[in-house]
């Protein structure tokens, strides 16, 4: 979308910014630079959810430094949609063609919203389930979400900068958990009760109910920042060429998951949690060289060492290696398809990636704690395949 576009239908109105004044055009005052940043959260705040892509920011900044180095009035919206679809309204127009922005926009700013806090500990995966669910539930809601500038999810992905609160505090929390186990749709997690205040909402919500109303903004909300992704689609790329002298068109990637550690830990073990098996990975894995020519696994695992002796009599197998789980994150989710062991990082790669999923049907064990905690139903995304 071009930068007039974006001027057309993202500025905003701010009678004070135009009295601004710069001796050198080319620098931003102190002040200059805080109002530019006020107009971008109120138009991130406002805008429909196709137009946050992550260069959304930089061109609105562009568009408004270009208008008041010329001197030019700024423009504004006329009629959006918000992030969560709600009508912002008809504004009015000044004598001057500048938009005059009605109250009813200040107070969409001031819904109530629900504010996702990541007290559980738990990995990326766990805090991407977290994530997700607060989006889903806020839609639903018709209430605003706010995460704190400093979470995880915020250093992996390039989450909406309307989202992001460095400061958000809850004065009287009013904390909204799930009834069930983490792997259990609540239905009353979904439908809050009492919409007219500000809550903030526990438990680990590993349920894609949760968020089946706004997948596909899930997915462009995860988009990984440059230092994983660029890696991560480099590696990728050196892959392919390891194993095929062919054009990377020619070739179909696999990711594979593979969860050893704690998953194999006694204690773990006995709460329910299992590690797939090295025939459940030697199954799929062949089922895939059946369907397709040209085949490459790239394994991510805590575990290399085993998954090495797994898989040693195959040369179509590379492993990523002295990665952060984002970048492997980035890595299995940009494969054509997803082989899935067990967790919520399994989970989010099959998630993410555009191809098919397979996941390890024998999780978790039949009568623990966790088989009481988790429903497949509500847990497994329904079009992924079980082994």
């Amino acid at each position: 979308m071009s930068l007039k576009v974006y001027h057309n239908i993202v500025l905003v109105c701010i009678p004070f910014f135009i009295s601004v004044a710069v001796k050198d055009h080319n620098l931003w005052s102190h002040e200059t630079s805080r109002v530019i940043i006020t107009v971008i959260d109120q138009q991130m705040a406002l805008a429909p959810s196709s137009l946050k892509d992550s260069n959304y920011t930089a061109q609105i900044q562009s568009t408004l430094m270009k208008d008041h180095q010329q001197n030019k009035p700024i423009t504004t919206l006329k009629r959006l949609k918000d992030a969560d679809g709600m009508s912002v309204g008809q504004n009015k127009t000044a004598p001057n063609g500048n938009v005059i922005v009605t109250s009813e926009k200040n107070k969409l700013a001031n819904r109530p919203f629900i504010y996702q806090s990541f007290e559980l500990n738990g990995g990326l995966g766990n805090h991407m389930f977290m994530y997700a669910s607060l989006i889903g539930i806020a839609k639903n809601n018709n209430m605003l979400s706010k995460i704190r500038s400093d979470s995880l999810i915020n250093r992996a992905f390039n989450i909406p900068p309307y989202i992001v609160d460095r400061t958000v505090r809850l004065k009287n929390p009013r904390g909204k958990r799930e009834r069930f186990g983490g792997g259990v749709y609540d239905d009353q997690m979904f439908e809050l009760t009492d919409k007219s205040k500000n809550t903030s909402l526990g438990g680990f919500l590993q349920s894609w109910k949760y968020f089946h109303n706004v997948a596909e903004e899930i997915k462009s909300h995860f988009h990984f920042r440059s230092q994983f992704l660029k890696p991560a689609v480099e590696f990728i790329s050196a892959a392919m060429k390891t194993v095929y002298s062919v054009p990377p068109t020619a070739v179909t990637t696999i990711g594979v998951h593979v969860r050893r550690g704690d998953a194999t830990w006694p204690e773990k073990l006995q709460l329910g949690y299992t590690a797939a098996d090295d025939a459940y990975f030697n199954k799929t894995m062949n089922s895939f060289r059946k369907k397709y020519e040209k085949v490459i696994f790239i394994v991510c695992s805590d575990g290399l060492d085993w998954c090495r002796k797994a898989f040693k009599s195959s040369t179509d197998v590379v492993y990523s290696e002295n990665h952060t789980m984002e970048v492997d994150l980035a890595i299995l989710s940009h494969c054509d398809h997803v082989i899935m062991s067990t967790g919520s990082f399994s989970w989010w790669a099959g998630f993410l990636t555009k191809g098919e999923v397979t996941y390890y049907k024998n999780w978790p064990k039949e009568k623990t704690w966790l088989s009481k905690s988790t429903s497949h139903y509500d847990y497994f995304y329904p079009d992924w395949s079980p082994v």
